[in-house]
C-alpha cells in the first residue's frame, strides 16, 4: 500500500454554495469524488485543474459520486466517454445517472405538483423558468450501484461506502483511513438544505439527523474531513453537533409557530423564514415540511386536510 496523494480542486458552481470542491486520489485507479456542474465552464475548469497536477480526463479510471445533485454528478458523463471510467453512485439513485433530465421536464411537474400540494398561492409560486433556468449539458452514462458497508480498493487503501440519508436519499460519504469525504452531508459552515435536495422523499428529517448520530460516533477516528463545498476542517464532532442542535432549534421554532393556530407548509416556511421569492420558495417550503413531518412522527403536530397544529395534550 502507497500513501495516498488527496487533490483537491475547486470548480465553479452557479448555486449560492459557491464553488464545489472535487477530490483527485491519486492512487491506482485513479479516483474522482465528484464531478462538478454540468456546464461547459465547470468541465472546462475540471479539465484545467487536472492538467495543472499532470492530469487529464482520460487518466480517471474511477468516479464516486456522493449524491445526485446536478452540481455533484453534472460531468459525469465526459468522463465516462473518455476514459471509460466506472461511475459509481448509491444504488438508490442510478437513475440520476442512467435517465438524465437535461431540461428539468420531470423535475418541473414534480415542483409543480409540491407546490400545490404546500397550499403555495399562485400569486407567490415561482415562475416556470425560475425553476430549472438552464439546460444542462448532460447526457445518460452508466451507473454501478453502492451500498453501505462495501468495501472499494485502491492500490492505497479502502474506501469504505457509508450510507448517509438526509440531503438526499442516498447520499453517502466514504471513509478512507482517517479521513472522510463528506459530500454536502457535513459541511464546515453552510447546513444543508434537508427536504429540498430530494423531494420525492418523506421523513429525510429524522433520516438526517439519524446519519448525524452515525457521524458524529464515527467522529474519533477521522482526523481530516474534505466536504462537496468549503475547505477541509478537522473538528467532525463538533460540527455534527453544531448541526443537530440547529436542527433541534428549528423544530422548536416550527412548534412556537404552531402556537398560533392550523397552518399549511407554505405558512410555516412563511413564519420561519419571512418572505420568500422564486426558487426560495421551494427550498423554505421543502424545509419547513421535513420539520412538520418529523413533529407529526414524534407525536408532537398532527396533519389535516393540508394544514398542520400541534399535539394536544
Amino acid at each position: 500500500m502507497t500513501e495516498p496523494s488527496i487533490i483537491p480542486l475547486r470548480i465553479p458552481n452557479p448555486f449560492s454554495e459557491g464553488r464545489n470542491q472535487v477530490y483527485v486520489i491519486d492512487c491506482e485507479p485513479v479516483t474522482l469524488i465528484d464531478t462538478g456542474t454540468a456546464t461547459d465552464r465547470s468541465f472546462n475548469a475540471l479539465v484545467s485543474q487536472l492538467d495543472k497536477h499532470g492530469l487529464s480526463i482520460r487518466d480517471i479510471g474511477r468516479v464516486i459520486l456522493t449524491h445526485k445533485h446536478i452540481d455533484h454528478i453534472g460531468n459525469a458523463w465526459r468522463i465516462q466517454q473518455a476514459s471509460n471510467a466506472e461511475l459509481l453512485i448509491h444504488e438508490s439513485e442510478m437513475q440520476a445517472i442512467a435517465d438524465v433530465d437535461p431540461e428539468g421536464v420531470r423535475f418541473q411537474e414534480l415542483v409543480t405538483e409540491r407546490l400545490a400540494e404546500w397550499n403555495v398561492p399562485e400569486e407567490a409560486r415561482p415562475q416556470p423558468a425560475n425553476l430549472v433556468g438552464r439546460t444542462w449539458a448532460i447526457q445518460s452514462a452508466t451507473p454501478r450501484g453502492l451500498v453501505h458497508g462495501q468495501k472499494i480498493n485502491t492500490n492505497c487503501g479502502e474506501l469504505e461506502v457509508l450510507h448517509t440519508p438526509g440531503h438526499t436519499n442516498g447520499s453517502i460519504c466514504l471513509k478512507f483511513g482517517r479521513q472522510l469525504f463528506s459530500g454536502d452531508h457535513v459541511l464546515p459552515t453552510i447546513t444543508p438544505n434537508v427536504g429540498g435536495g430530494d423531494l420525492r422523499q418523506r421523513g429525510l428529517l429524522g433520516r438526517f439527523l439519524e446519519s448525524l448520530d452515525h457521524t458524529l460516533a464515527l467522529a474519533p477516528d477521522i482526523d481530516q474531513v474534505f466536504p462537496g463545498h468549503g475547505v477541509p476542517f478537522n473538528h467532525l464532532a463538533e460540527r455534527c453537533q453544531e448541526l443537530i442542535q440547529h436542527h433541534q432549534d428549528r423544530l422548536k421554532q416550527t412548534e412556537a409557530c404552531l402556537q398560533q393556530g392550523r397552518l399549511s407548509v407554505y405558512e410555516m416556511a412563511i413564519c420561519l423564514f419571512g418572505e420568500l421569492h422564486d426558487y426560495h420558495v421551494i427550498l423554505g417550503c421543502a424545509e419547513a415540511q421535513a420539520h412538520l413531518e418529523f413533529l407529526v412522527t414524534a407525536g408532537r403536530a398532527c396533519y389535516q386536510h393540508g394544514q398542520y397544529t400541534l399535539q394536544s395534550a
